[in-house]
Formats: structure tokens, C-alpha cells, sequence
């Protein structure tokens, strides 16, 4: 009695798969197939699934081709009548079919979600389209670009150690190339999105999520030409630095979800200071739009490659030091790796954390070192690069953070 309740549990789950798709399809005028035909051929599907403990997969492939073949058909009937027709409702009724016979199958939550991710994909058909228009030839090569270093390098890779203090894998280290571009193409995405200008908090937010030190930059030299723009400048820098840390929790969360625990509440507190200063210069300055940052294409080989030799020379320096002068000179090398990249250090000191090499303590108050030391480099850029009012502006807010950051260390436990 119970394998039949768990059969029919498993079919009214595929049956409605069919019905959620076919609703969806029922909104859209015009379309030659609804809400019980989806039903219908969800059905058919789930049956068939029924079937393979007796008869193997053969009911299943039959029944798909069955309906593939009467799809073909009756989308060309639609053709003729109608002039043109898409094949998106037939290819959903394809889908809806494999995902009720997964259902009844055992794969209940993997058709659920898929099912889900089916109504929603036809769902925002405009959306989709809206996005695809604002995507030009520079950003489909920059996704082109990930593409080539996520799924044709890193493959090829070997997955082993090297060298002395057997810490360098290739693989891993092309892994946290692939890691880092990755979140900077979102972000280069989302900014070609939202388009030249938007407020200045958001500039910031995006500037973060691409590199906040070139942001740092951008900003401090257009301050320069623009002194109307100096307090704007002045918000979308720190929302960026700011943003670092949201970043660094990411990075930790990916790498090592272990060391998180640890590191989450002096790294949120920390945040909170800094959120709590760029409130303080919201209040003070009037709002306004400012263009948004300038960053060229993230996904770029040349910056996986530079990103992996200086991730691979963190890793293999905080070993040879830790080996070699001793665990305190870490955070030496930590606040210098800092000035530079606080990425490549995050994920550097997290691999270590991970393969047992670092303590938590010591893990998460390397990275917080560098983060600082990273703070203390763009209050120089600004500084070289900057008009006074906004050297005045970074050096108090900066300083500031600097400080509690510093007091943080010495206080927290």
C-alpha cells in the first residue's frame, strides 16, 4: 500500500509540472497549446516513468519521440495557417514530459525546481529580451571571454601540487581566477545594465563589485576636472570600499565556508562602521546623479592570468614565511599583498585555512590586515590622483575606518 501511495504521490507531482507550465502558457494569447494539454502530456510522461521499473527506459523513449514527432507536426499545421511560429511552447511541452517522468521517478525535487525555472524562463520572455538588447558586441565577448577561462582552460589543468612546500596547484589556483572573474563580470554586466549615469551609492556598488581601487582611481582623477563632483566622488568610493567586504565574505563563504563562522562577525561589524560613515556623507551631501565607473572587460585572459600569478605568488610566500620566519610574519605579508590585491590574498590565506595549513584566528585577521592596508593604498591614490576637497573627505572617513579597524583587531577575541 505504501509504494502505491508513493506512485500516486510522485504522478500528482509530475501531473502538476504539466499544469504550472500550462498555466503559464495559458496568459500568453495565441498559443496552440494550454493548460490541459500540458496536463495532458505531463501525464503521458509520468506514466511512462511509471513504467520503467518493469520495462526499462524504453516506454520513456518511445513516448518522447512519439510526442516530439506529433509537436513537429502540429507546429507545422500552426506554421501554415498563421505564416510563422516559434517552437518555444513545444520545446516546454518536450521538457514538461522528461520532468514528469523524472518526477514519478524519484527525482521529485530536481523536477519541482526545474519545473519552476521552466514557468519563470517563459515568464519573463520580455525581460530576457530587454536584457539581451542592452548587451552589445563588447559584452557578449566579454562572456565569451569567461567562457573560454572557465571551460576550456581550467579542464585541462593538472590537479596536483608543486614546487616547494608542495602548496602550488594549478587547478586550484586557475579555480580562484575563475572565481574572481567571475564576480567581476556580474558586476560589469549589471553596470552595462543600469546603464552611464545612476546615483552616486549604486556607482559605488558597481564599482565594488568590478574593482574598487581602479573606482578609487576613476573617481580621484575626475574629481580634478569636476569639483561640483567631489562629495559624490567622495560617496561612491567608500560605498565601494565598502562593498570589499562583501566580497571578502563571499570569497570565504566559497573557499572555505569553515573559517565564516569565525570571521563573520568581526568582518560584519567592521561593515557596519563603514555603512554607519557613508551614511554620515549621504546625510551631509545633496544627491545627484554622476556618471558611472569606467572599467574595461573583466574576463579578459590577460587579467585571469595576472590574477593567477599574483594569487599563486600569496600562496606560496605566506608558506614559505610561515615555514620559514615564523606565523607572525604573515601578517606582514598580508598588510603588503593588501596594497595590491585584497582578493588574491583572501582566497590565498582561505586555500591555506582549508588544506590546514592556518587557524582561524590567524586566517581571518590576515585577510582584515590587508583589507586595511588596502584602505591605507587608495587614501594615497586619492592623494596623488585627487582634488583637496576630496583628499580632506577620503583622508577623514578612511582615517577613521583605518583606526576603529585597527582597534577592532586589539579588542576582539
Amino acid at each position: 500500500m505504501e509504494q502505491v501511495d508513493e506512485r500516486i504521490f510522485r504522478l500528482a507531482i509530475a501531473i502538476g509540472i504539466g499544469f504550472l507550465v500550462g498555466l503559464q502558457r495559458e496568459w500568453i494569447s495565441g498559443k496552440p497549446i494550454g493548460l490541459r494539454s500540458f496536463a495532458l502530456i505531463a501525464t503521458l510522461g509520468g506514466a511512462t516513468g511509471m513504467l520503467e521499473p518493469q520495462l526499462g527506459v524504453w516506454p520513456i523513449a518511445v513516448g518522447l519521440a512519439g510526442l516530439a514527432f506529433g509537436l513537429f507536426l502540429h507546429a507545422e499545421e500552426v506554421g501554415k495557417v498563421k505564416g510563422t511560429h516559434g517552437v518555444t511552447t513545444e520545446i516546454a511541452a518536450l521538457v514538461v514530459f522528461i520532468l514528469a517522468a523524472a518526477a514519478t521517478l524519484g527525482y521529485i525535487t530536481e523536477a519541482v525546481v526545474l519545473g519552476g525555472l521552466v514557468t519563470l524562463l517563459l515568464h519573463w520572455k520580455q525581460p530576457l529580451h530587454a536584457l539581451v538588447s542592452k548587451i552589445g558586441k563588447e559584452d557578449f565577448q566579454a562572456i565569451s571571454r569567461f567562457v573560454l577561462v572557465a571551460l576550456v582552460v581550467l579542464p585541462i589543468l593538472p590537479n596536483q601540487t608543486y614546487g616547494w612546500f608542495e602548496i602550488l596547484n594549478p587547478f586550484q589556483i586557475w579555480l580562484m581566477a575563475v572565481l574572481i572573474v567571475a564576480i567581476n563580470l556580474s558586476g560589469y554586466i549589471v553596470l552595462r545594465i543600469a546603464g552611464n549615469r545612476t546615483g552616486a551609492a549604486m556607482a559605488g556598488i558597481l564599482g565594488g563589485l568590478i574593482s574598487s581601487t581602479a573606482t578609487t582611481a576613476s573617481y580621484a582623477g575626475k574629481s580634478k576636472k569636476n569639483t561640483k563632483l567631489v562629495p559624490l566622488a567622495a560617496i561612491v568610493i567608500c560605498v565601494a570600499s565598502t562593498l570589499v567586504y562583501a566580497r571578502i565574505m563571499l570569497e570565504i563563504a566559497v573557499v572555505a565556508p569553515g573559517l565564516l563562522a569565525v570571521s563573520l562577525p568581526p568582518l560584519l561589524a567592521f561593515s557596519v562602521c563603514m555603512i554607519i560613515l557613508v551614511g554620515i556623507m549621504v546625510f551631509l551631501v545633496p544627491t545627484g546623479e554622476v556618471d558611472n565607473p569606467d572599467h574595461g572587460n573583466p574576463a579578459q585572459l590577460k587579467v585571469a592570468l595576472v590574477f593567477a600569478a599574483i594569487y599563486g605568488l600569496i600562496i606560496f610566500t605566506v608558506a614559505a614565511v610561515k615555514e620559514l620566519l615564523g606565523i607572525e610574519w604573515i601578517y606582514l605579508v598580508g598588510a603588503l599583498s593588501g596594497l595590491t590585491d585584497v582578493d588574491a590574498l583572501t582566497l590565498s590565506i582561505s586555500q591555506l585555512f582549508q588544506a590546514g595549513e592556518l587557524d582561524a584566528n590567524t586566517s581571518w585577521r590576515v585577510i582584515f590586515i590587508a583589507s586595511l592596508a588596502n584602505l591605507v593604498f587608495k587614501m594615497g591614490v586619492v592623494a596623488m590622483l585627487g582634488n583637496a576637497r576630496l583628499k580632506k573627505w577620503i583622508s577623514i572617513s578612511f582615517g577613521v575606518a583605518v583606526t576603529v579597524g585597527i582597534l577592532l583587531l586589539l579588542v576582539w577575541p
